[in-house]
């Protein structure tokens, strides 16, 4: 059998000829010289192609699909990629300044050195046409550059506002001056990246790493930033009200620290990525874990006595038969939690959330389902759970006695089997039960 001819290149497809015509008549355009003629693709299918060093700029190309694709140190400056699809491409040094990049999908691309000063990566609005009396539709795309690895990349005064930059990694980028308005950018590694003045109020920071990270005169009011060390990130005139952390953070043991940080990463991956925390009979009491991500840990047995829990997030948390004696869970939020059989007596949980948790399906939109938090058998003796929210709790053989309920939203609660005769019900909600989707 004959062997293949490798010292010949392989001849362009047909796909990839056609684009080159257009790349060559583009650069006559962008050169001003005659014959010339702006690259104008819609939704053109670039996928899996590979080039090198080409000048699009201002070329059109809105929805077009770059996946898998090679296109290193191109120029996009000033083109319109709106909505384009670069997932798990390689853009290594390309250069995307004041680029139309809204709803761009940048999931797992390889960026490093790329460019992206000024560009304007803000949601997408898409509006599809069909039949009938509500034939309009609007889609918006948030613009995702998540898992995606871009160390060393300009982002400086660029608008990533919503953008969705979680999990990647970013060290020694420069976000300096840039809008990151409620971007989610959980489980990113931010060491030593530059976001001075960068605007990043309402934004999703939970897990990061920010050793050497420079923060000055950022933007963080209103900020999450759950399970992140703090202390060697540079704050000097960093705008702080509101925001959610833990100012000493550093503090927590380290065997503590170390599931904490492995759940981070489980909660940013959806599971795919770090491992769920596991502090089944540990003892915790009286440890600072204000502000920290437990969403979905498991705390069966575990004794968090006097443990100082403000802010802390316990959304779907397993803390069946928990210790929490003296507690404080000043604004915790414990949407769905499991508590059956837990100890909250004198626990102060002021304003916390005890609520039923909204169920979503994969598509974003909400099922009409909703989870309720887990009282039965539990104690909340003499618990201060003024302003609380336990809408739709189950309760059974649930103790109130001498509990400060004032001002508790009790809606949708089955009253029962519960006693409330003893504890402080002045200005509590009421209302008749409600479907719940049931306990697990």
């Amino acid at each position: 059998m004959s062997q293949p001819d490798l010292s010949k290149p392989k001849k362009p497809d047909a796909r990839t000829t056609a684009f080159l015509r257009k790349v060559r008549d583009h650069t006559l355009f962008v050169q001003g010289r005659p014959g010339g003629a702006r690259l104008n693709l819609k939704a053109g299918d670039l996928s899996a192609l590979a080039f090198k060093g080409f000048d699009l700029k201002s070329a059109v190309l809105p929805q077009a699909d770059f996946s898998d694709s090679r296109m290193e140190e191109i120029n996009f400056a000033l083109g319109d990629l709106f909505g384009a699809n670069f997932s798990r491409a390689t853009l290594a040094g390309s250069r995307f300044t004041r680029t139309d990049l809204r709803g761009a999908n940048f999931y797992k691309a390889k960026l490093r050195g790329a460019d992206f000063t000024g560009a304007d990566l803000r949601p997408g609005h898409i509006i599809t046409i069909g039949s009938g009396p509500n034939a309009e539709e609007i889609v918006k795309n948030r613009t995702t550059l998540k898992d995606a690895q871009i160390d060393g990349v300009s982002f400086a005064g660029a608008d990533l506002s919503h953008a969705d930059l979680s999990l990647s990694s970013m060290t020694q980028s420069d976000f300096s001056g840039s809008n990151l308005y409620a971007a989610n950018l959980s489980g990113a590694d931010l060491r030593e990246a530059n976001f001075t003045g960068a605007k990043l109020k309402r934004a999703v920071l939970s897990g990061v790493g920010l050793d050497c990270c420079c923060l000055k005169n950022a933007d963080l009011r209103e900020a999450v930033l759950r399970n992140v060390d703090m202390s060697k990130a540079i704050l000097d005139g960093a705008h702080l009200a509101g925001a959610i952390y833990h100012k000493e953070a550093f503090n927590i043991p380290n065997e503590i620290r170390a599931k904490l940080n492995e759940h981070s990463l489980w909660i940013a991956s959806g599971g795919a990525q770090g491992t769920r925390a596991d502090y089944t009979n540990m003892d915790l009491g009286g440890l600072d874990l204000t502000a920290c991500d437990f969403n979905g840990a498991i705390f069966v047995g575990t004794k968090l006595d006097k443990a100082i829990l403000a802010h802390a997030y316990f959304a779907m948390a397993d803390l069946r038969g928990a210790s929490l004696r003296g507690a404080n869970l000043d604004q915790a939020i414990m949407c769905g939690a499991n508590l059956e059989g837990a100890d909250l007596e004198n626990a102060r949980a002021f304003g916390a959330d005890l609520g039923a948790l909204e169920i979503y399906g994969s598509d974003g939109e909400f099922t009409g389902r909703r989870w309720p938090v887990n009282l039965n058998g539990a104690s909340l003796r003499n618990a201060d759970l003024r302003s609380a929210r336990l809408q739709g709790a189950r309760l059974g053989r649930t103790v109130f006695d001498g509990a400060n309920m004032a001002s508790v939203d009790f809606r949708d609660c089955d009253e029962s089997d519960t006693d409330l005769s003893r504890a402080v019900t002045m200005g509590m909600l009421r209302s008749a039960p409600a479907e719940l989707a049931p306990a697990g």
